[in-house]
């Protein structure tokens, strides 16, 4: 019974150490990626020809039902090189809020004038949103945090569960005393590896 809940232990210290890095490394590349708009998209002025708000999805809530999901989409018109475009963007975020999506179609309203950056290759990719703010940062900083709490747990289990298996009967995998040097379940002679 021992020898199992120590592998499950160790099993579970593994996985939240796996998934602490593939949030690390999700951070790592979401945030390297939107660093590089803001380095080498270009800005440019353009004018909201329309803006909705639209539902993007729900998700399911830990206490049943699901939760809507909202977001802003931004038509924009702009001139390159004498040449008028045409391009549709959002904040690249969603929210459980309408009120607050609807508060954002209403700053880009039909009319309004705003700096965008554009994507040099590709003049149709554009982004109202890119700057060193905390809403084009958000996934990439939220991931990063997840991703240390989980490797930071994962971590601090795994010291606690070396001890456990130092702890075992090696013959029968019963918990034993450090101090016995016979196993109480077995009668297997102990010879203990410090914790």
């Amino acid at each position: 019974m021992a020898t199992t809940q120590g592998k499950g232990v160790y099993i579970n210290v593994r996985g939240m150490i796996a998934v602490g890095l593939v949030l690390l490394g999700f951070a790592g590349w979401y945030g390297h990626r939107q660093y590089a708009i803001v380095q080498s998209w270009l800005p440019v002025e353009a004018v909201v020809t329309k803006s909705q708000v639209t539902q993007h999805g729900s998700f399911q809530r830990s206490r049943g039902g699901s939760q809507k999901m909202y977001t802003t989409e931004v038509e924009f018109r702009y001139t390159l090189d004498g040449k008028e475009l045409v391009a549709t963007t959002t904040p690249g975020y969603d929210s459980s809020s309408r009120a607050d999506m609807e508060d954002l179609a209403k700053t880009y309203g039909p009319g309004t004038r705003h700096t965008i950056r554009y994507n040099p290759a590709h003049p149709n990719d554009i982004s109202m949103s890119a700057g060193y703010n905390f809403g084009f940062f958000a996934p990439a900083l939220i991931a990063g945090g997840l991703g240390v709490l989980f490797l930071g747990i994962g971590v601090s289990q795994l010291l606690p569960s070396r001890s456990i298996k130092a702890l075992q009967c090696p013959a029968c995998g019963n918990l034993v005393d450090p101090s016995q040097r016979f196993c109480r379940n077995c009668g297997a002679p102990l010879q203990l590896k410090a914790a």
